[in-house]
């Protein structure tokens, strides 16, 4: 007997005969413990494609009821990786509507008196959830005990206005008939399939459903409040016990506490600091939750002790006045598009230390919990951005997506030290009138979810035109002097920075990041006297943005500077975006202001 179970992607609709809810509740990263178990379904899956001039056949034909190769032909297809490139032709590339992937798996027969879950770490652009976020559900009701079992994944990845990003299918004249073109309204490419890992994990049936946390610091007294979700156990039922404990780096209990809700103190806490800004950066504790009744169950957690607070002027960590110096960046790299690879994490993670960064923004989207486990533990300061990318039609669907892309990436990363910021946009339509109660709404719903961070968005509009920076509590701008229209008029630079930037804050009253900036270059082209797209022009230009980078900070009111970008990544061959078009900058391959991970510059 084989069970199957069938995950359905959205944007079409949501099925699933055997697969239960997506949970709503926590979605704690999965952890082994005396009581979990882990299982990871990365490797080989199966994967077809449905017919571009039938999309719907999947689902009519009923792929999910039997093995994929059953339906057709398949080709083998990595987990995690975006699909894309992994074809030898544009198939794959350009394909959009329901891409189909199988496996099967093992479910012993010792896990028949748990709770079995499957999670996801993100599929893109997927199901009953937002792209680059994770979801889970419990799947114990069907599974195959003893014996194998099918698991289906059914991704859509195809976008309309009201969608998170937006975009749209364009029809094509073409010599052999209408062609239609997936088409996303942004400067990147979007990749999609299965591109985070995939786990099985068991709990007990009373189990840790969520842990949030919140730190403060008294004195040299470090505070850990905690609040734990337990679920799983009836009105009638004994209610669980549950134990708390602090253990330090060299597993020292610390501090220890009972019950649902409370706080742990730590005397002479050792803080979570950036890099560079201390001589031992993000010190990490973990909170050990155990819960005690008919079953027990246990989770862990780390921890980093700091505050984050801002002024006027200013970002502070632990009270005191932090700069953010750092990147704009993207997660993909070559073949593997999107999909987790360690090795690049940490080449990439080693590289932003050696240029001496403290930290960066998740342009445009959020990364992978994998990723951000290395700030965590490097001490590398994040601006978690979700993927609303020049938003536009300021619809009430869209703004209903919007927030729940917010309430999904606050809900994964509410616990992350290194995260200080949550940025709601990038370069979003904020000279529009209906721009301004949307983002009302949109800032005030993240502040009902999280007060401890500050809340921002990048703003490629004038201070002149912007209507929304007045609900933000830092403005990050993307400026490029230098670039498009003043390319070859180096001299603007440092004055119009000087300009923005001063006026942003004058007449907001609040600190400002520079969030983009740059200019174009092509590695190995040189001129003299220089010229645009050489490498001395961008360093003519970059040393100036930094003069005046130095003179607003000096002033007082310039909290950050972030390049664009930190490596090549990649854009759809036909983006073309709006102000690129205006300056005559049409790339294929976005390089900008990058670094090539083989060589740093």
């Amino acid at each position: 007997m084989i069970a199957t179970l069938m995950f359905g992607g959205v944007f079409l609709c949501s099925f699933s005969p055997i697969f239960g809810d997506i949970s709503p509740g926590g979605i704690l990263y999965p952890r082994e413990s005396e009581s979990r178990e882990v299982r990871s379904l990365d490797g080989v899956w199966n994967y077809r494609l449905s017919p571009i001039d039938e999309p719907a056949q999947g689902l009519t034909q009923k792929w999910y009821q039997q093995e994929l190769r059953k339906t057709g032909d398949i080709v083998p297809m990595p987990v995690p990786a975006s699909y894309n490139d992994i074809g030898p032709n544009v198939t794959f590339r350009t394909f959009w509507g329901l891409a189909w992937y199988d496996r099967t798996f093992f479910a012993p027969s010792s896990w028949k008196d748990q709770r079995v879950w499957v999670r996801f770490g993100s599929v893109c652009y997927a199901a009953q959830v937002i792209g680059h976020l994770p979801f889970s559900g419990e799947i114990s009701q069907a599974l195959n005990y003893g014996g194998n079992n099918v698991i289906t994944v059914a991704v859509n990845n195809t976008p309309d206005q009201t969608t998170v990003p937006q975009g749209r299918i364009n029809k094509v004249k073409t010599s052999d008939g209408i062609k239609y073109v997936l088409y996303f309204d942004v400067d990147f490419f979007q990749y999609s399939g299965i591109d985070r890992p995939v786990y099985l994990y068991t709990t007990p049936k009373v189990y840790i459903d969520d842990i949030s946390l919140n730190t403060d610091i008294e004195n040299d007294t470090g505070v850990v409040n905690f609040n734990v979700s337990i679920l799983g156990f009836s009105e009638d039922s004994e209610e669980p016990v549950i134990t708390v404990n602090l253990y330090d780096r060299d597993g020292r209990v610390v501090a220890e506490s009972t019950g649902a809700e409370g706080e742990l103190r730590v005397p002479n806490a050792n803080l979570w600091w950036p890099y560079l800004m201390h001589p031992e950066p993000a010190y990490l504790y973990t909170l050990e939750v155990i819960v005690n009744g008919n079953e027990s169950d246990v989770y862990r957690h780390p921890v980093g002790i700091r505050t984050v607070s801002w002024t006027n002027t200013s970002l502070l960590i632990n009270n005191k006045p932090f700069y953010l110096r750092g990147f704009g960046r993207h997660e993909d790299s070559d073949i593997r598009g999107k999909g987790v690879d360690y090795s690049l994490i940490t080449k990439d993670y080693n590289l932003i230390k050696w240029f001496g960064a403290n930290g960066y923004r998740t342009s445009h989207y959020p990364y992978a919990e994998e990723i951000l486990d290395f700030s965590d533990r490097q001490g590398i300061v994040i601006v978690d951005e979700c993927p609303i990318v020049n938003a536009h039609g300021f619809s009430e669907e869209l703004l209903k997506n919007h927030k729940t892309s917010l309430s999904e990436l606050i809900r994964r990363d509410k616990n992350r030290p290194s995260v200080i910021m949550w940025s709601i946009a990038n370069e979003a339509d904020t000279d529009e009138d209906d721009a301004v109660p949307y983002f009302e709404a949109v800032v005030t719903h993240v502040k009902t979810l999280d007060r401890t961070r500050a809340v921002t968005q990048a703003i490629n509009k004038s201070y002149k035109t912007d209507k929304v920076a007045q609900f933000l509590d830092v403005i990050c701008i993307n400026e490029y002097y230098g670039w498009g229209s003043t390319v070859g008029i180096q001299e603007v630079v440092k004055h119009m920075v000087m300009v923005d930037v001063t006026s942003w804050h004058q007449l907001h009253n609040k600190p400002v990041v520079v969030s983009e900036y740059g200019t174009d270059a092509m590695v190995g082209y040189h001129s003299l006297p220089s010229s645009g797209g050489s490498e001395e022009y961008q360093i003519e230009v970059m040393s100036r943005q930094f003069e005046a980078f130095d003179e607003a900070h000096s002033e007082g009111y310039l909290a950050g500077e972030m390049i664009w970008n930190f490596a090549d990544f990649m854009t759809d061959q036909r983006r073309v975006d709006s102000h690129k078009a205006a300056q005559g900058i049409c790339p294929s391959t976005e390089a900008e202001i990058s670094f090539p991970r083989k060589e740093a510059r």
